[in-house]
């Protein structure tokens, strides 16, 4: 009997101490005002939601373009592969290119942050990095 007793009193201090964040989160997913969002709240996201900008910033991938080591791609192909692999995870992506020097590479510019470079042919390594990244810039809605 003590043993259940003690697990009712431990339960009910978890549920009090979760039931905030709880609710928050719950009160988040109707309103998307990334305020209430616990413990995600950054200064951009704040100021985009409350200007009523929530894409402030977006996901540019530079693409450092060596023609002869592109990993059998053209830059029409890797555009759209770059878009479908995004599209995929619900983000958009720009695709700017550039010369580069040695090999082709890729780069993520997520507001302030850069992921990569990576080589053409493992670009697909720094998309769910890059998409996270957005995420703490932009809420999910």
């Amino acid at each position: 009997m003590r043993s259940r007793r003690t697990f009712s009193y431990i339960s009910g201090i978890i549920a009090l101490l979760v039931a905030p964040s709880m609710v928050s989160l719950i009160v988040y997913h109707i309103t998307h005002n990334p305020s209430l969002r616990p413990f995600a709240v950054t200064e951009q996201s704040l100021r985009a939601f409350l200007n009523g900008q929530t894409r402030a910033v977006r996901i540019v991938a530079h693409v450092d373009w060596v023609p002869p080591r592109t990993g059998g791609y053209t830059q029409a192909k890797l555009t759209r592969a770059l878009g479908n692999a995004f599209r995929a995870k619900g983000v958009e992506v720009d695709v700017k290119f550039r010369p580069g020097d040695e090999v082709t590479r890729i780069s993520y510019k997520v507001g302030e942050s850069t992921i990569g470079p990576y080589p053409a042919t493992r670009a697909a390594e720094g998309i769910s990095a890059a998409v996270e990244a957005y995420h703490m810039y932009v809420p999910i809605k």
